[in-house]
């Protein structure tokens, strides 16, 4: 017979030895539960592990680069106009796109355009199609065995041709393809969706302001937010999971002048949730002063002609800037064509679109001294006001960091991503998108004028 502290004793143990279960089975549960969520990724790096070692045509190039990408995208519209909501329009979808690189680092079947099939090139959006909602493990890697089939047979063909249009050229740049860049694994939970009646409710209320001025011919209050997830793994061993949540709010009025000249302004604000935008009262009183603007120049007399420089300021002096000078501090290269007339068409139009690169200005003064330009996409803000450009890696899975461009007005260095320029052989973590662009872009000045 068991004495009462015996009897004790046992217990306490069960009870410690329960416990410890109970954490063990906590702890496993939670790694299964996150592993079942994370199914896609899962279908992902199986897939990629399948194809990167037994996708090979007879006799033909095996891939050296694989890059997968899945985007998720929660999005929901809403629109108003005088105080009545017009449009609620939630959605959701997934994209995939696939990287296929055959060749080698030195000379792919990249930066490459044919004008026969006008096609040609490899990128991550190069290749994108939607996917299907559940997280289907299967299913999911069909869709990606799909894709990457497609990819590399295309891959194939660019590759041929590429070298086919090089041969019957004297001299071809000796810049490389593709750099070699430091894998990397970056990990992020999805944002909770930010939705609900306080956006309607906002949506109303700022559209009503428009109520008492019938002189305004058409108005729109349009609110999008919009919570992006990224998952992403390529055949070098880099992967990440990104959340991107974003709200847009633009506030659209037009009109017409006495004489039929067309009136319209609009408000334009971000920001990655709803608290970063201004509070209710202050963007009913922002919509209200804009309303007396428009007002005021309907009233105004037009003026017929005028001779002398023009200033910009606030948000109007950052756009001038981001479209007339930004463009040019990204790398980007001119592609190869089986027709040198397209590569002379595409930096003319480079050019009288604003996005030439300065590529040839490195070294050289393009802004005056007192001027310098850096991109810091790991600021999360910038004097209490919220950044959108921050991340901590870009597309490529490259590590984002501060990027000196142009120092007391002399240019530096440009944004680059994974595809080498003639002085810039590797990434600078800059790879948004199509190609290079800025995170958060800083203008500072060492000069002023006084008030």
């Amino acid at each position: 017979m068991l004495s009462r502290t015996t009897c004790t004793r046992f217990l306490m143990r069960s009870r410690v030895a329960a416990a410890a279960l109970v954490l063990l089975f906590g702890s496993f549960a939670g790694s299964f539960a996150h592993a079942q969520n994370d199914v896609s990724m899962q279908a992902m790096k199986d897939e990629m592990a399948r194809s990167i070692t037994e996708l090979q045509l007879q006799k033909m190039d095996k891939p050296y680069f694989l890059a997968y990408r899945m985007d998720e995208i929660n999005q929901t519209t809403i629109s108003a106009m005088l105080g009545s909501l017009t449009e609620e329009q939630p959605s959701r979808m997934r994209l995939i796109g696939v990287e296929v690189r055959v060749g080698d680092y030195a000379l792919d079947n990249s930066n490459y355009v044919s004008l026969r099939n006008f096609g040609g090139g490899a990128g991550m959006f190069s290749s994108i199609s939607q996917a299907p909602l559940d997280d289907n493990y299967q299913q999911i890697r069909r869709d990606f065995w799909l894709a990457t089939d497609s990819q590399y047979k295309k891959a194939l063909e660019d590759l041929s041709a590429k070298r086919a249009a090089l041969e019957m050229r004297q001299h071809a740049d000796d810049i490389p393809d593709f750099s070699k860049e430091t894998p990397n694994t970056e990990k992020e939970p999805p944002e909770k969706n930010q939705t609900g009646d306080e956006l309607k409710t906002l949506a109303r209320d700022i559209s009503a302001v428009f109520r008492n001025t019938p002189e305004i011919y058409g108005s729109s209050v349009d609110l999008q937010y919009r919570n992006y997830y990224t998952r992403y793994v390529n055949s070098e061993g880099s992967s990440f999971t990104r959340a991107q949540p974003l709200f847009k709010l633009q506030i659209n009025a037009r009109t017409q002048a006495v004489d039929g000249l067309p009136i319209s302004d609009s408000i334009e604000l971000y920001g990655r949730t709803l608290a970063d935008l201004p509070a209710r009262d202050a963007l009913i009183s922002r919509t209200r002063a804009m309303a007396d603007r428009i007002l005021k120049l309907r009233a105004a007399s037009s003026l017929e002609h005028y001779n002398g420089p023009v200033l910009f300021e606030g948000d109007a002096a950052g756009e001038i800037f981001a479209q007339q000078f930004a463009t040019g501090l990204m790398a980007v290269r001119t592609p190869l064509s089986d027709d040198s007339r397209f590569e002379m068409f595409f930096n003319q139009m480079m050019s009288q679109m604003g996005g030439a690169s300065f590529v040839d200005k490195i070294g050289g003064r393009v802004l005056p001294e007192f001027l310098t330009v850096s991109d810091n996409p790991l600021l999360s803000d910038y004097k209490g006001v919220r950044l959108l450009g921050t991340s901590k890696i870009d597309d490529d899975a490259v590590k984002t960091r501060e990027t000196k461009l142009v120092e007391h007005g002399v240019l530096k260095t440009l944004l680059s991503t994974r595809v080498p320029v003639r002085s810039i052989p590797h990434s600078s973590g800059s790879r948004r998108g199509w190609g290079p662009a800025p995170g958060n872009l800083l203008v500072t000045s060492e000069k002023s004028l006084s008030t």
